[in-house]
């Protein structure tokens, strides 16, 4: 079983951007998504490509159900949203999408699996992979991811005003984030948020897979943990990515760095940056301290201090 390299990030995190440069590696065989939904997805979600990023790990994943569990609906190898948001959270991962995952690793050739439901699964993960496997956990600016899922691939949804895209809580499925902030809001520690907007539930999502991540990340990976923010990325992608290559022990293909420099963008400045409406919703969420982990300490500053709340009962809630 030779090296793996395993990233994940949240949805519309610019998880495939990176994925898309990897591809030029000639030493490493790419899988896109093992665990995702079944549907032909041309150009993925960067659009960098023209070409179904999904296609060789279906045809894989279709081959390996047919051959070890005959019957059995290929949906059930969709580990999360949006077909099967309630099997994205918590740590169980099914004997066959380990199964699975343990062929598309046990190979003689480095690996690379691109994922967005590994947050909650990474000890189960961890324990198929080989034993030097890298975990690069790509980040991006929460307002960022928002406005992204809010706005559509290519910004086809338009809001006339900043109030009108703080206000919106249309039942829209953005990238799953809806089903997922629904399952959230039935926990304890979220049961104080009522009705949030449409924003707010994409922030939840991004809170408890950002800091899934990041803990369990550290814990098992080590120095073979990499955090990549989106915006390291796309400011200086040559460097960005010689970290995670530094972390496998390997110097950068130069056929990657040169697929870098040509397609990946510059940063773009979020909707709405400066609202104070962002810096509100990361306290109602108490997401301060995530943010300085993340590398946004400017996010956590505009928390601010919580309202002041006078007499008997403003000093019980304190």
């Amino acid at each position: 079983m030779a090296q793996a390299i395993l990233m994940q990030g949240m949805r519309r995190s610019g998880t495939t951007i990176l994925y898309d440069a990897l591809l030029e590696d000639p030493e490493l065989h790419c899988f896109y998504e093992p665990l995702r939904e079944d549907t032909e997805t041309p150009g993925g979600g960067s659009g960098a490509r023209e070409t179904d990023p999904f296609a060789e790990t279906r045809a894989l994943r279709l081959a390996y159900r047919d051959e070890h569990y005959p019957g059995m609906d290929i949906a059930e190898f969709n580990l999360g949203g949006p077909g099967n948001p309630a099997a994205e959270l918590g740590p169980d991962l099914p004997e066959h999408c380990a199964g699975f995952l343990g062929t598309l690793l046990d190979r003689d050739e480095p690996v690379l699996i691109k994922e967005t439901r590994f947050y909650d699964k990474l000890e189960a993960i961890r324990g198929i992979a080989p034993e030097d496997s890298v975990l690069v956990h790509v980040v991006r600016d929460p307002r960022a991811v928002a406005a992204s899922m809010m706005m559509g691939k290519g910004r086809s949804r338009t809001y006339a005003t900043a109030d009108e895209f703080f206000s919106e809580r249309e039942k829209r499925k953005l990238w799953s984030s809806r089903q997922l902030s629904k399952l959230l809001l039935e926990r304890p520690e979220y049961s104080r948020l009522r009705k949030p907007a449409n924003y707010e539930r994409i922030l939840l999502v991004w809170r408890h897979t950002f800091e899934s991540t990041l803990r369990e990340g550290r814990l098992l990976f080590g120095d073979r943990y990499v955090l990549l923010r989106n915006e390291e990325l796309r400011a200086d992608p040559v460097a960005a990515i010689a970290r995670v290559y530094e972390a496998a022990r390997r110097r950068t293909p130069p056929e990657v760095a040169e697929w870098a420099r040509g397609k990946v963008r510059e940063p773009e400045v979020p909707f709405a940056a400066n609202d104070p409406r962002w810096g509100e919703a990361f306290a109602r969420l108490d997401m301060g301290e995530l943010l300085v982990d993340a590398g946004y300490p400017g996010l956590a500053e505009s928390i601010g201090p919580p309202p002041s709340r006078g007499g008997l009962m403003g000093r019980f809630r304190r």
